[in-house]
C-alpha cells in the first residue's frame, strides 16, 4: 500500500479484482478517472468457477476492446454440450463458447485496468465504513498490519457471493446449492476435447472443462445436506458423475477442494449513497453453461457507463437509476436459468430432456440462443 496515502482523494475505489470488479475498473480508468482496484487475496489467483465464457460474454469483451484477451490467454474453444444424467448422454452444439482459467483470466483484466491507469492492491482487506460524510465514502484497507483509511467520490463493491457491506443483506434463495470446486492436472472423467461436460444426479451437478492444454476445470452446485451427509467433497462429486454414467478417469483423492457460499441470492440494496454493488456481490444465481462471468462483467461495464462525468457533485437518481439498470439488464436472465436449473433437478424432468435431446440435439438451439443473447449497452 505505499503507493496509497490518507490524504489521496479516488475518483472511484473499486473493491475486488475478478471479472465485474476489474472490468468497472477500466473503464472508469478510460474516462481518466482516478480509480483504485483493491482485493483481499493475493494476485493472481484461481477461484471456484466453471471457467466458460458464453456468447454474451465473448461479445461483451469486443465490445469494450478486449476481445483478444481470451485467445491470448490460450483458452479452449467450446463446441459441444455433453449432457448426462441415469446413464443417458446428449450432445448439443452450443456455439461460440470458450473455457479459460479464472486465474489467467483474472489476472489478464487486471493488467488491462492497470494499462487503463488504474492503481492495484491485493492482499489489501478492505471495509466498506458507514456514511459519515456527504461528498465522499471511506474504506479501511489492512494490509499486513498497516491500516489506511483511503476516501473516493464513490465505491463500487465487486467483492462477490462471499463478503457485502455491512448495511447491506445478502438473502440467498430457499434449498440454494453451494458451490464446489477443484483443479485436475488429467482429465477427471471420460471427456471429450472441445466439449463442456455436465453431470446431473439427485445431489447436484458437476461440470467439466479444459481450460488450457494440460488443466481441467471441475466445478459443482452440491446441495448443502448432501455435502454435510457425504465422507468428503470429492467423494460427493464422484458419486455424481458415476451415477450420470460418467467414466472416472483421474486419481481424486489428491484434489484440492474449495467451496462457495449459497449460489443463488439477492443482496438489498444495491445502491446506497455514493456505493454501488456489482456482479455476485450483488446478486447471482446457478449458471448453466457459464454464464455467470459474463454477468458480472456486464455489470462492471454498465455501472462504469452510469458513473461518468464529475462524480464530485454526486447526483441521488444514480442508485434508483443502478436498481432498475441492473435488474433490467440482468433480471430475466438470472430468471430464465433459475427456472431452468429448478426443472433439471426434477428427475422425471431431467431424463425427459436428456432423451429428447439425445434424439434431436436441434431441440436445445432456442436455449443456447437465449443465453447468448447479446447484453444491451446503454444506460
Amino acid at each position: 500500500m505505499t503507493a496509497i496515502h490518507e490524504s489521496d482523494r479516488w475518483d472511484a475505489i473499486v473493491m475486488g479484482a475478478g471479472p465485474a470488479g476489474a472490468i468497472a475498473a477500466r473503464q472508469l480508468g478510460l474516462q481518466r478517472k482516478h480509480v483504485l482496484l483493491i482485493d483481499k487475496a493475493t494476485l493472481p489467483r484461481d477461484k471456484v468457477c466453471g471457467g466458460c465464457l458464453g456468447g454474451a460474454a465473448l461479445t461483451l469483451l469486443n465490445g469494450v476492446g478486449l476481445g483478444h484477451v481470451p485467445t491470448a490467454c490460450q483458452g479452449m474453444p467450446l463446441r459441444t454440450f455433453e449432457l448426462s444424467s441415469g446413464g443417458i448422454t446428449a450432445r448439443i452444439p452450443i456455439g461460440e463458447r470458450m473455457a479459460i482459467s479464472r486465474h489467467t483470466f483474472d489476472d489478464a483484466l487486471v493488467r488491462e485496468a492497470m494499462r487503463a491507469g488504474v492503481v492495484v492492491c491485493d492482499k489489501a482487506h478492505g471495509t466498506l465504513q458507514p456514511v459519515t460524510e456527504d461528498n465522499c465514502r471511506t474504506v479501511t484497507l489492512r494490509q499486513m498490519g498497516n491500516e489506511v483509511r483511503a476516501r473516493a467520490d464513490v465505491v463500487i463493491v465487486a467483492t462477490g457471493l462471499a463478503n457485502v457491506p455491512s448495511e447491506c443483506v445478502a438473502n440467498a434463495a430457499h434449498q440454494s446449492l453451494i458451490g464446489l470446486g477443484a483443479l485436475s492436472d488429467h482429465a477427471p472423467c471420460n471427456y471429450v476435447p472441445g466439449s463442456l461436460h455436465m453431470a446431473y444426479g439427485s445431489a447436484g451437478y458437476v461440470g467439466i472443462t479444459a481450460v488450457d492444454r494440460s488443466r481441467f476445470d471441475i466445478a459443482a452446485a452440491i446441495d448443502p445436506r448432501a455435502l454435510a451427509a457425504a465422507e468428503s467433497p470429492g467423494r460427493l462429486v464422484q458419486e455424481i458423475l458415476r451415477a450420470s454414467g460418467s467414466i472416472l478417469t483421474a486419481d481424486w483423492e489428491n484434489l484440492q477442494w474449495h467451496g462457495t457460499p449459497s449460489l443463488t441470492r439477492r443482496t438489498l440494496p444495491i445502491a446506497s449513497h455514493r456505493c454501488l454493488l456489482i456482479g455476485d456481490a450483488a446478486a447471482y444465481v446457478e449458471p448453466f453453461t457459464g454464464e455467470g462471468i459474463g454477468w458480472a462483467m456486464q455489470s462492471g461495464a454498465l455501472a462504469a457507463s452510469l458513473l461518468t462525468g464529475s462524480l464530485g457533485q454526486w447526483d441521488d437518481t444514480i442508485e434508483s437509476r443502478w436498481k432498475r439498470l441492473f435488474d433490467k439488464t440482468t433480471g430475466n436472465r438470472h430468471r430464465f436459468c433459475h427456472t431452468l436449473c429448478r426443472c433439471m433437478r426434477i428427475k422425471a424432468v431431467r431424463q425427459l430432456a436428456v432423451r429428447g435431446l439425445r434424439q434431436a440435439p436441434c431441440l436445445g438451439e432456442p436455449v443456447v440462443r437465449i443465453l447468448d443473447r447479446p447484453f444491451g449497452h446503454t444506460c
